[in-house]
């Protein structure tokens, strides 16, 4: 029996690893891959997965759906690291880190510049190593009940009111309609998120038993 529920375990830590990667493989192969759409709602996509905010987000959530620390902090850690490896893999593949030998009269014979890759996947994926593991905390603390875990629950909507925030103010103007209302819906959208959070922790708070009158 003990040998059956080790197995099942193991499977189902096996699955949650593997749902944690495909999910960063899509995340970081969706933005690059938008990039070039036209139609509004794909490049709503793309502006979207393509945002720090909604990075954060896949570590956190990561995060938030495991009871373990330990296994958040993982997770979290490597859903965001396989996202930093297919975000760059789709850019290479995209062309971006190819060029062409100067000495080469005819430019006929382009070549990745492995060296760009390498360090930006490199310095992305140290990034995601450092804020992955307290993304990946804070939305296992965002388990907790109440106040307790309310702070940790604002925090996506938080930072993408920020980021939000900052890219109205000084990149919209600069870009196209499309860009200035997907960066708009999305810090309406933060600021609603943060206001219900808000909401019901007050009216949990308040309709909390009193000490004493449950015994009654």
């Amino acid at each position: 029996m003990s040998a059956l529920l080790t197995g099942s375990r193991l499977r189902s830590r096996t699955l949650v690893f593997s749902v944690a990667l495909t999910v960063g493989v899509v995340v970081g192969v969706l933005g690059p891959l938008l990039i070039d759409v036209t139609h509004p709602v794909g490049h709503a996509v793309h502006l979207v997965l393509s945002a720090g905010w909604s990075w954060a987000a896949l570590a956190f959530c990561v995060g938030l759906a495991r009871k373990s620390r330990g296994e958040a902090v993982l997770l979290a850690t490597a859903s965001l690291v396989t996202a930093v490896i297919a975000y760059y893999l789709t850019k290479l593949g995209q062309g971006t880190y190819l060029t062409v030998d100067l000495d080469d009269p005819t430019g006929a014979a382009p070549y990745v510049l492995w060296s760009a890759f390498a360090s930006k996947t490199l310095l992305w994926c140290g990034v995601a190593c450092v804020t992955g593991p307290v993304l990946g905390l804070a939305g296992n603390l965002a388990r907790n009940p109440g106040p307790r875990g309310l702070p940790f629950r604002m925090l996506v909507p938080l930072l993408a009111v920020v980021e939000m925030s900052e890219r109205l103010g000084v990149e919209a103007p600069l870009q196209d309609p499309v860009v200035g209302a997907t960066w708009t819906v999305v810090r309406l959208a933060a600021i609603t998120a943060l206001v219900a959070l808000a909401g019901r922790a007050v009216m949990t708070w308040r309709l909390r038993p009193v000490a004493g009158q449950a015994d009654k």
